[in-house]
């Protein structure tokens, strides 16, 4: 007989990528990495590192810049609020745990903003999505269902039946024999009275065309879909000949989302420089 506890334990440790929750979780923190990359930063004090300003605008969407003692600046999370005519909010407040504040700054006197897309935070009164973290989610959740669909048929091509039994020993025994299964071992049952005991289904797909390649490819267009997103080229030999006039064409599309994100940048490293005397850029 198959030994239970054995199997169970190398399952337990066995990284699942069938798991949903586990693959967001991988793709999430991944393509935010990957945006991290974007844009390089200059000129910044030491007190204020790139990565914070930009996890504040890529998850948020702004980035408020607060004064400190002796000259320093630092961007921890903060929340705005407050609209101007053109519903633009006015006022900013943090609460750090190393250094706990709440106070009203006054966007633009006491402290300084930088946004990370011309959508900035409102559309009139509604509430736009400027950062990227709706963005991330999204695909994060898409390609760890893909993943986890081409786990799932890796594991289901290496059986052609599904066996049946109304016996619950017989069960608990094919169980474990599946897991071995699963973990890639080849597994014996030594009682041959099982095999008397269950039926096999066939679960042979005849109709169904698509394979493991077709999920690689759409995992992959996936990947190449949030590239684009993002103003960035994901290499995609699918045609023998590109004219120049194609090429230039693609870089126009691609250019728009990247020099977006990048003039709000600019603008508002403008009026910090200008509020805090630093000469930083983007």
């Amino acid at each position: 007989m198959v030994d239970i506890k054995r199997a169970f334990k190398r399952m337990k440790g066995l990284y699942k990528v069938n798991d949903v929750r586990t693959g967001y979780d991988y793709w999430y923190f991944k393509l935010l990495n990957l945006l991290l990359q974007m844009f390089e930063y200059e000129g910044l004090p030491e007190s204020l590192p790139a990565r914070e300003i930009e996890l504040n605008l890529l998850l948020t969407g702004h980035c408020c810049i607060f004064p400190r003692k002796n000259g320093k600046v630092f961007a921890p999370k903060s929340n705005i609020f407050g609209y101007d005519e053109y519903y633009q909010p006015t006022w900013a407040i943090f609460a750090n745990p190393r250094i706990i504040s709440w106070k009203r700054w006054r966007i633009g006197k006491d402290c300084s903003i930088i946004y990370n897309s011309s959508l900035k935070d409102s559309i009139w009164t509604l509430k736009s999505p400027a950062g990227l973290d709706t963005l991330i989610q999204r695909y994060a959740r898409d390609l760890a269902d893909l993943e986890a669909t081409l786990n799932i048929y890796t594991v289901n091509s290496r059986l052609l039946s599904i066996p049946a039994t109304d016996d619950d020993t017989v069960a608990n025994s094919m169980d474990v024999f599946y897991k071995e299964n699963e973990a890639g071992e080849r597994s014996i049952l030594t009682d041959s009275a099982i095999i008397e005991r269950f039926r096999n289904i066939d679960i042979n797909r005849t109709g169904i065309k698509d394979g493991v390649n077709d999920w690689l490819i759409a995992r992959d267009k996936k990947l190449e879909q949030f590239y684009r997103d993002i103003g960035l080229k994901m290499y995609n030999p699918k045609k023998a000949q590109v004219t120049e006039e194609e090429l230039e064409s693609n870089n126009q599309i691609l250019l728009i989302a990247a020099d977006d994100m990048l003039k709000c940048r600019q603008e508002g490293l403008e009026q910090f420089n200008d509020m805090f005397g630093f000469s930083a850029t983007v």
